[in-house]
């Protein structure tokens, strides 16, 4: 019942494992503009718990927190952005005392329930694939489309820890020890499964020989097609390709790959 390899000891492992992803998320979101990042982090850590491929949790969440630093940052500024108009929007309809009309009411709501969706993607998509942050944004928008039901469940599971403190306010404690950790870990599980067929859409991608076939992949067509040089932004000897290294999907050039072929 105790050895190290045991079914208990595994489970305990595990939550031992979400309570410190729960408390590396929470307090390097403490500077506010670092949420971004902090969220990307906890998704690195998140779908390497699910695969039980996680070594080290604190150092694999500052490792990630760094790589992901800069664009999960401007991500995060644009969401800013989006979130106080929308909350102006709405302080305007409630306390304006204009009557505005029904279709701008239902609009608004539209828009940040759209915005919702995506924003459940958004850094999930950052933590586990290379791309600029404006094809991050838009396939994160396209994906949510395109997986409606999941994006819906992912939206939902965000209200699981406020439910359960409404009818058991006593649980106060162990939903901040591990509320966010429980959320981003459950949420893995999902996004995993929605970015399999992606990942192993890329994965074919890298091992094709002709770089420069004319293909539209989807949702990850346009960053594809801007990689293999199709529109002139990258020389066809420099086409890069997607190949997963250390968690993820990651950009190589072909001199890179036929470097490492020949070592």
């Amino acid at each position: 019942m105790f050895k190290l390899d045991s079914p208990l000891m595994n489970f305990l492992n595990k939550v031992a494992d979400i309570m410190i992803l729960n408390v590396m998320f929470m307090v390097f979101c403490i500077p506010v503009f670092t949420v971004g990042a902090s969220f990307s982090a906890a998704y690195y850590m998140g779908f390497k718990m699910v695969k039980n491929e996680e070594t080290y949790i604190v150092k694999g969440f500052w490792k990630a927190f760094r790589e992901n630093f800069r664009q999960a940052t401007a991500i995060w500024m644009i969401v800013l952005v989006i979130l106080a108009v929308l909350m102006v929007d709405y302080r305007i309809i409630a306390y304006s005392g204009i009557q505005f009309a029904q279709w701008i009411q239902i609009g608004v709501v539209t828009v940040t329930v759209v915005l919702l969706m995506g924003l459940v993607f958004v850094f999930p998509l950052q933590a586990r694939f290379v791309n600029p942050v404006k094809n991050t944004i838009k396939n994160a928008f396209l994906m949510a489309l395109s997986h409606l039901p999941t994006a819906f469940v992912l939206v939902a599971i965000y209200a699981l820890p406020v439910i359960v403190f409404y009818f058991v306010p006593q649980i106060l404690p162990v939903i901040i020890l591990m509320s966010f950790g429980v959320v981003i870990y459950a949420k893995s599980f999902l996004l995993l499964r929605v970015f399999k067929k992606y990942e192993d859409a890329l994965v074919d991608r890298s091992q094709e020989t002709q770089p420069d076939k004319a293909a539209d992949d989807g949702i990850f067509a346009e960053s594809d097609r801007m990689e293999r040089g199709e529109y002139g932004i990258v020389a066809e000897k420099e086409a890069s390709q997607k190949v997963y290294q250390n968690g993820r999907f990651v950009e190589m050039s072909e001199n890179q790959t036929d470097k490492e072929t020949e070592v």
